[in-house]
């Protein structure tokens, strides 16, 4: 191999495997990510300025494929399936939408004016109007706006 050959395949290994270690190994967007990117980058670009641009556009073609095929199947892979969160709002709303007014229930921790309350089996979070209410209290609920569920003593 020629030395620019060497230089472009080791500037896309090493923007690879500083993208891997990203993902993988240090979590967030910072300096191993960002290098990777650059890497890539400065490798398509010396392969097309090197040689030429049939392979300098087939350099850049795999390279973004290659990146493009890693991040759609991380989601999807079981390391993927635990760091990716997958619940969506249709979700936190379903469990709401069963209570109502009037129900009642017992609190799982002091309200101060938030906390905790059991509604049968359901355990949601819940507010007073302002007043103290302590732990394993009745109460029944006032009002439920969206994700906010009111309640006072029973």
């Amino acid at each position: 191999m020629s030395d620019p050959t060497i230089t472009v395949v080791a500037l896309l290994v090493t923007g690879y495997l500083l993208m891997a270690a990203e993902i993988f190994v240090i979590p967030g967007f910072g300096v191993a990510g960002i290098g990777g990117f650059i890497c890539l980058g400065v490798g398509c670009y010396l392969a097309y300025e090197h040689f030429g641009p049939a392979y300098g556009a087939l350099t850049i073609v795999l390279v973004m494929a290659s990146v493009t095929a890693v991040l759609l199947w991380i989601p999807k892979s079981r390391f993927g399936r635990d760091v990716v969160h997958s619940s969506t709002l249709a979700d936190a709303y379903a469990a709401e939408t069963d209570l109502a007014p009037g129900q009642k229930g017992v609190t799982e921790s002091d309200l101060r004016p938030a906390g905790f309350a059991r509604f049968g089996e359901l355990r949601q979070s819940v507010v007073t109007e302002g007043e103290f209410i302590a732990t394993d209290s009745k109460i029944v609920i006032t009002q439920v706006q969206g994700s906010r569920i009111v309640v006072e003593l029973a």
